[in-house]
């Protein structure tokens, strides 16, 4: 069985680094970052920032200075790592946690995941994403998610549940006002 994968025409294929085998197998070696190799690192943590922080509706996506900042501080993590020895991969996943790090769910997430799970009889699957972006305009979801203090890395802490009923319990309301 053929797997068949399309891409925009002129874009790099996503699975370019793979090779007909069923491994992994690396396009290039690795070698020390050369200066324009090190703009190009530095380019690709930026660029992965940017996409992660707009897609999860952060508010850091329009912030140049956060943003080259913390992919400043992944690229030295990298090279620092890289340069001690630890293989490339180590390196690689210890910078992207620095890149990332209290990055990991937004309040978006949060309410969209409620949102997904709960209201899913209510509310089509096509709309959430725009419901979700609409409960993020209403104070009542924000002091409740300031209650709680909802950060990047919320979902790992034993108070979502609590969380999740009042988030519930509010969406619900504001569905009801609003006849859906």
């Amino acid at each position: 069985m053929d797997l068949v994968v399309g891409h925009r025409e002129g874009s790099r294929c996503p699975f370019s680094c793979l090779s007909r085998k069923t491994h992994y197998r690396p396009t290039k070696s690795i070698h020390i970052m050369k200066p324009n190799d090190e703009y190009s690192e530095l380019n690709y943590y930026i660029v992965y920032l940017q996409a992660h922080l707009s897609t999860h509706y952060f508010p850091q996506s329009v912030d140049r200075r956060f943003i080259a900042e913390r992919a400043d501080n992944a690229l030295d993590t990298y090279v620092t790592l890289f340069l001690q020895g630890k293989p490339q991969h180590i390196a690689q996943e210890l910078a992207m946690r620095e890149l990332l790090k209290g990055l990991y769910v937004s309040r978006y997430d949060v309410v969209h995941t409620i949102i997904e799970e709960d209201c899913w009889l209510r509310i089509p699957s096509d709309e959430m994403e725009v419901k979700a972006l609409y409960m993020l305009t209403k104070p009542v979801i924000h002091s409740i998610l300031d209650r709680h203090e909802v950060n990047g890395d919320f979902l790992t802490r034993e108070d979502y549940p609590p969380l999740r009923y009042e988030l519930l319990a509010a969406i619900n309301e504001i569905l009801d006002g609003d006849e859906l």
